[in-house]
């Protein structure tokens, strides 16, 4: 595994030899620093990058058993995770918390939802949701499929 690569930047002011090196995820501040760079560059075009998180969660006696997260941006909500504990499945929850999630995007006058899911995770959850397919990646992960659908509010 990489974790550290020495690359020249001759384009960079002082012709130096700056490090590529992995992050820790949520702790670096990495996130946040490549966000702020994608909202400087996207106030130049008139479209500031400023998502605003929707995290919603379903507990039981104080553990979470289902959740969701994601963020609207642009008049469009992005369904990142959906996960309910495999105990409390069928049961409706998913459906809840995409329509609070919805009704969400609603109040942030968003016009449309948009969630990726794989044909192993049963798209067709979504599908009864009325979510639409838009597009799709091929062997993602081999022998699956990587399913993008939308849904206008």
């Amino acid at each position: 595994m990489i974790t550290a690569l020495n690359i020249r930047f001759p384009c960079i002011r002082r012709a130096s030899i700056m490090q590529v090196e992995q992050a820790t995820p949520k702790t670096d501040g990495v996130e946040d620093a490549v966000i702020a760079i994608l909202s400087q560059n996207a106030q130049a075009t008139g479209f500031p990058f400023r998502p605003e998180p929707v995290v919603l969660k379903i507990e039981e006696e104080g553990r979470v058993i289902a959740g969701l997260v994601g963020f609207t941006n642009w008049e469009w909500l992005y369904i990142e995770t959906l996960a309910v504990d495999a105990a409390y499945r069928g049961k409706g929850l998913g459906s809840k918390l995409v329509e609070q999630a919805e009704r969400i995007a609603l109040e942030r006058a968003c016009r449309g939802v948009w969630v990726d899911t794989f044909t192993f995770q049963s798209p067709e959850f979504y599908s009864r949701l009325g979510y639409k397919p838009f597009g799709q990646l091929e062997d993602f992960p081999q022998g699956q499929r990587r399913i993008f659908l939308r849904k206008l509010l």
